[in-house]
């Protein structure tokens, strides 16, 4: 049986030059990563599209071997911030180094993410082996990935770690229509983030992206320990702490919900999600002038941001965000 398939497009060409940039939809087929957890990554600013072309965004092959360091290390078991950390190194050294990207080889010893030169080696970040690639070997992928057809989807075979089965969790909850816990997107989801957990139980974001789900289908308790199971493995992680802080907001704890993003906030100033809920539970607990400053701080963030990496929901939270702001600001008599 010949299975339908769609062909690529090519990837796009800066204009006057001859340096090739690549779609989203590209880098999602070339890694084997959803679209929306490249476009999550963009919006949290963990790895952002590197290139604008009028109102498109496109990445370009620096990105690619950023994205690449990433799922690897990730499939190793770091934690996200851990691998912030190396990949903020490591674009920090890429443009210092005068060897064409393709004689590189990228590797990682411990937490340390080594760039080698023809001659030398030096360290993209200050410490066995969890990975190790020749950049020419990306480049020849790149080549071979997008220039064959796209199989139809349901063709993928089962995930075979832990990061995979992560993945797989992620594809599945994008399906969902985010309202039944009995519709089969959710369970499946559910299922494939347990998969990943056994598989490995250090796995800080699975615990986190299965809170998450279990607190959209509504159960709470659940949700919460998942949280806790996070943190405990990765303690730093911000969106464990967020999701924490809005559970409390949601059961009726404002003050539990404050403290929780006032710590997220301390370790990532510019958390989005931080600003907003730590704004709605200051409105809660009578600090309209604190509330204030996190909205304006929300709003202000949100408008820096590229109009691809703005999706609905956080348009809708743009819109009754600068709403609530004007009110406050009638209230407090702030011009």
């Amino acid at each position: 049986m010949i299975m339908p398939v769609t062909q690529a497009q090519a990837p796009v060409q800066a204009e006057g030059s001859s340096e090739q940039l690549y779609r989203t939809r590209d880098v999602s087929r070339l890694f084997g990563l959803p679209e929306s957890r490249l476009r999550y990554w963009a919006q949290t600013g963990f790895i952002r599209p590197s290139r604008r072309i009028e109102d498109r965004v496109f990445y370009d092959f620096r990105d690619l071997i950023a994205i690449k360091v990433a799922k690897e290390l990730l499939a190793a078991g770091l934690s996200l911030q851990r691998v912030r950390r190396s990949l903020e190194a490591l674009k920090t050294k890429l443009p210092e180094v005068s060897t064409p990207l393709a004689r590189l080889r990228i590797r990682c010893e411990h937490d340390t993410v080594v760039v080698d030169e023809s001659e030398h080696a030096f360290e993209a970040q200050s410490g066995q082996v969890l990975l190790n690639f020749e950049v020419e070997s990306l480049r020849e992928e790149v080549a071979q990935v997008l220039t064959l057809p796209v199989a139809a989807r349901g063709e993928a075979t089962l995930p075979c770690d832990a990061y995979e089965w992560f993945l797989r969790g992620c594809e599945r909850e994008a399906d969902w229509d985010g309202e039944d816990p009995e519709d089969p997107a959710f369970i499946a989801a559910k299922e494939a983030y347990e998969r990943a957990i056994d598989q490995d139980p250090g796995l800080a974001s699975a615990y986190t992206n299965l809170g998450a789900l279990l607190a959209a289908g509504g159960d709470l308790d659940g949700a919460r320990d998942n949280f806790d199971q996070a943190l405990y493995f990765d303690s730093e992680q911000p969106e464990a702490q967020a999701n924490l802080a809005a559970l409390a907001l949601r059961c009726g704890d404002p003050e539990t919900a404050a403290a929780g993003y006032s710590l997220l906030l301390e370790g990532s100033p510019d958390h989005l999600e931080g600003h907003y809920g730590l704004a709605r539970a200051l409105i809660e607990t009578g600090h309209k002038e604190q509330a204030l400053a996190h909205l304006e701080r929300f709003l202000q963030a949100v408008g820096c941001l590229h109009p691809e990496d703005v999706d609905d929901e956080l348009e809708q939270r743009k819109i009754m965000a600068t709403r609530v702001v004007d009110e406050l600001r009638r209230d407090l008599g702030v011009g």
